[in-house]
């Protein structure tokens, strides 16, 4: 087990290196960070903060995480990153030692590599962000749980508790709309025997948490009631808009699952065995909790993509076993296989051809044009084409994921350079100690200033510090009266503003 387990973290690791260690946060990394950066300087490790007040858009264990890595480590991208690698490696270490007492040998390392290789993974998991953490203790939760029910094996029951109460402390409500497919198969082919062992376990983890949290630190109903905002509560935004691109979400839903949704076909050819054997449930319930994930999330607005971390792993370990038979048949390729191949290497080879008339990094995307391309002359047998799936998503991350990280400085989202000069010149006008935000402010922008300044992210009541800073709309800085604009810094995306108090007239 040690062996397979050093070789897998580092295939995990050569995976995830280009992203790691762009030098740089993006989205709301930044955000994550900045929240974990209040808690540890304050050390108050129960209450998340933003801008010194409470936020309880999420639990706090991503934060605990998050800090812990910048104590040890300092504060840099990078360090931030680590959870989530090591996240990911666990993840797929336990779907291999899973899948292989049952599956074999080929099935646990198709299921790991699975899992460690997917492009999704490689692109989105090296993240200070909490939904690929999230996803990997939702898929580990459900797994176990899924094993376990088939097996019989209390002890994976329990574990899943287990993993499910950390999820829920990693991001709250979320992780029950990819259980309940799986509790429905449960409930339909074993009665939900022996739901004690997984819920009591769940339920104790939730409470060491927010039973402290609740009788010591703030009452029930102040927190739910964002919480509730920021979950299940946004179902109330749902729009007949929102209808239209139903289609959008659900051709996202299927490409998160390459490359093995190619498989999913070939898996359920032929007739099925109707009684359910114990591979079979185990199997089933994990794409039960993939498919219902995805109904559900239908009816919500927006549908990021980064909702749907979970199924990639979760649809990933539902199919390994059979990508795994796959590549045991003898002969060649098959007319579908070969037909696809075809189409993929025309693709590339039209790639190569279009790319050098592209103005924008240009030369990492060509190298993984001409691995797609040569693809019709390199594979030749459902093993090679297993291998192919499996590497060409690494080639992908060593050359447009390796450049784009080079390049992230000069990103026109990048805000940490423009957040070095926005600290430089606070300080020559004497700002730095007493600004704080008015309004929503990019934590990428105030980490690389070096800020962490008290802020009032709802605009509630009208601000009394010396200075503040505030994002302007359409270019037109909507001050309180008592403020005069002194400072302009404007970005490729975005204008933030500060102002300075002036003196009331008498």
């Amino acid at each position: 087990m040690l062996p397979r387990g050093l070789l897998l973290l580092c295939i995990t690791i050569v995976g995830a290196l280009p992203a790691w260690f762009r030098p740089g946060w993006q989205g709301t990394e930044g955000r994550r960070v900045q929240i974990a950066m209040e808690m540890l300087r304050s050390g108050e490790w129960m209450v998340p903060t933003l801008g010194g007040e409470p936020t309880w858009a999420k639990p706090p264990l991503h934060y605990w995480m998050l800090g812990t890595m910048v104590e040890w480590f300092g504060l840099h991208p990078w360090a931030t990153r680590v959870p989530a690698v090591l996240l990911t490696f666990a993840a797929a270490f336990v779907a291999s030692e899973l899948l292989r007492p049952w599956f074999g040998r080929a099935a646990g390392w198709t299921a790991a590599l699975g899992v460690t290789l997917s492009p999704l993974v490689l692109i989105e998991f090296p993240s200070a962000e909490i939904d690929p953490a999230f996803a990997c203790l939702t898929a580990m939760s459900l797994w176990t749980l899924a094993t376990g029910v088939a097996r019989e094996r209390r002890g994976l029951v329990v574990v899943s508790g287990l993993l499910a109460g950390l999820a829920l402390l990693q991001k709250g409500p979320p992780y029950f709309l990819f259980a309940i497919g799986a509790y429905l198969v449960w409930w339909r082919r074993r009665g939900m025997r022996g739901a004690v062992a997984h819920f009591v376990p769940m339920l104790a983890v939730v409470a060491a948490y927010f039973a402290p949290l609740w009788l010591l630190f703030v009452a029930p109903s102040e927190m739910l009631a964002v919480a509730g905002e920021e979950s299940v509560g946004r179902i109330a935004f749902f729009e007949w808009g929102h209808v239209v691109a139903i289609p959008d979400f659900w051709l996202r839903a299927i490409a998160v699952q390459v490359p093995f949704v190619f498989w999913c076909f070939w898996e359920w050819r032929g007739a099925r065995d109707a009684r359910m054997d114990a591979s079979d449930l185990t199997l089933r319930m994990c794409s039960g909790a993939a498919v219902t994930a995805v109904v559900l999330l239908t009816f919500f607005p927006g549908r990021p993509t980064r909702y749907l971390l979970p199924n990639v792993l979760l649809f990933t370990f539902a199919v390994a076993p059979a990508v795994a038979h796959y590549a045991r048949q003898p002969g060649g390729l098959g007319p579908t296989a070969r037909r696809l191949l075809w189409v993929t290497s025309l693709g590339g080879a039209a790639a190569m051809v279009v790319l050098p008339f592209v103005e924008f990094e240009r030369t990492a995307p060509i190298a993984l044009a001409l691995c797609i391309a040569f693809a019709w002359f390199w594979v030749r047998s459902p093993r090679q084409v297993v291998a192919y799936c499996l590497l060409l998503p690494l080639v992908g991350a060593w050359t447009v994921g390796l450049q784009r990280s080079w390049s992230w400085p000069d990103h026109r989202r990048a805000q940490e350079p423009a957040g070095r000069v926005l600290r430089q010149v606070l300080d020559e006008l004497g700002a730095t100690s007493k600004l704080e935000t008015y309004g929503h402010i990019e934590g990428p922008l105030l980490l690389g200033a070096g800020l962490l300044p008290a802020g009032d992210e709802s605009r509630r009541s009208e601000p009394s510090a010396g200075w503040i800073m505030v994002e302007t709309r359409d270019g037109r800085a909507q001050l309180p009266a008592s403020y005069v604009e002194r400072l302009r810094l404007c970005l490729s995306t975005k204008t933030f503003v500060v102002a300075e108090r002036t003196p009331s007239p008498r």
